[in-house]
């Protein structure tokens, strides 16, 4: 049996908003800068390698991320307690809700519109098969082609959806961050062999590695894992492990999976082991885009697509400015229109009363947490979070 654990250790939450901050944007930048180049702007060619691999990290952040923050939504669902079947379930609804309703619409809008997949390419012909591989993301099992670039990495993270509540229990086991260190270990060494005998395509396994990084973080917190630096250098250590992440991969024809999982331990050490920032105008600003940041994600190759491909812009700074602006505004329509409301959904259709989980003191009774009260808190933890 799993010894007790608080029912919620938030930890540096604007440390994470901070990365999913980073994450995003380096797969803005990632995008843009070959999309200048293919129409035709004039683009250093040390820009053009630093970049080429940037955005990978930023998915790599993400995975870690997403793997850390769901391991808390499961706790605080469970109350700090068993995980049964009903809680799992609600997770699973939960998440439905929240990934597949803007992704399905972008995918719908992509194939009407005839939007290209990336803006340097042309797309191949869709076919049936294609399309509904996409719109169930799946279509790293089926096709290996997604309808819009950065739709790639959803089905990878929907997929470990499935193992998630089986991590949570191993992760809240008395032995269980020894275990989840030996269990990352293996999916590196499996990953490892597995490109042996396939040619180094790995799919799933190239990032069960960063899925793991982010669990064990989470059982290590819940544990009360104190950080030991200052939170100024949480800044730094994210500069230096993305700047020196592309550095590495300069004129590399595909990123590593070695410096992947790298990466993610980094990560990883760095979300324990940094105090939470404590820089008010930072964290407001992270907190905002973390906030937008999915829509940023998955609207972004569309935006660019207008603003080079369709209106023909041909100024840099005019087009980053137009670019983030847009992109933006897209994904702050999609969050409020779409994302927000689905979750509200997910809320209510998974919401039950409940009594807050703190032990109330000698000779007092425990006070019941009204429904309403835990469900627009946790509402907020998961529109923003995740």
């Amino acid at each position: 049996m799993p010894p007790a654990m608080p029912p919620d250790l938030h930890g540096p939450q604007a440390n994470l908003d901070l990365l999913r901050s980073v994450a995003v944007l380096a797969v803005l930048v990632d995008h843009l800068v070959p999309t200048w180049r293919y129409c035709g702007l004039p683009v250093p060619a040390a820009l053009l390698a630093l970049t080429a691999h940037i955005g990978q990290a930023g998915v790599i952040a993400f995975f870690v991320h997403t793997s850390l923050v769901l391991m808390e939504s499961l706790h605080r669902l469970a109350g700090g307690g068993r995980l049964g079947r009903g809680t799992v379930l609600r997770f699973y609804l939960r998440r439905v809700l929240r990934i597949y309703p803007l992704a399905v619409l972008v995918i719908t809008a992509v194939i009407v519109l005839d939007l290209p997949a990336m803006t340097w390419r042309d797309n191949p012909p869709l076919t049936p098969q294609v399309v509904l591989a996409n719109q169930w993301l799946v279509q790293n099992l089926v096709t290996g082609r997604s309808v819009l670039g950065p739709l790639w990495s959803l089905p990878y993270e929907v997929q470990m959806y499935a193992v998630l509540p089986a991590l949570y229990l191993l992760a809240r086991w008395a032995q269980g961050p020894q275990w989840l260190v030996g269990l990352l270990g293996a999916a590196v060494l499996g990953a490892v062999v597995l490109g042996e005998f396939t040619g180094g395509r790995l799919n799933m396994a190239a990032y069960l590695p960063c899925f793991l990084c982010g669990v064990l973080a989470f059982a290590l917190r819940q544990r009360g894992w104190a950080p030991r630096w200052g939170s100024g250098g949480w800044i730094g250590w994210l500069a230096v492990l993305f700047l020196g992440y592309a550095g590495l991969h300069v004129g590399a024809e595909k990123p590593s999976p070695g410096l992947g999982w790298a990466l993610a331990v980094a990560l990883m050490l760095g979300i324990l082991g940094f105090e939470d920032s404590r820089r008010p105008r930072l964290n407001a600003l992270t907190q905002w885009i973390a906030r937008y940041s999915y829509g940023l994600y998955l609207l972004h190759v569309p935006v660019l697509w207008l603003l080079f491909h369709r209106w023909g812009m041909q100024s840099l700074g005019l087009g980053l400015l137009a670019y983030l602006g847009l992109t933006t505004l897209a994904a702050v329509v999609a969050y409020h229109l779409i994302e927000a409301p689905m979750v509200a959904l997910g809320q209510r259709l998974t919401q039950r009363a409940a009594t807050a989980p703190v032990d109330p003191g000698p000779g007092k009774q425990e006070v019941p947490l009204p429904a309403t009260q835990l469900v627009n808190s946790d509402l907020w933890q998961f529109i923003h979070r995740h």
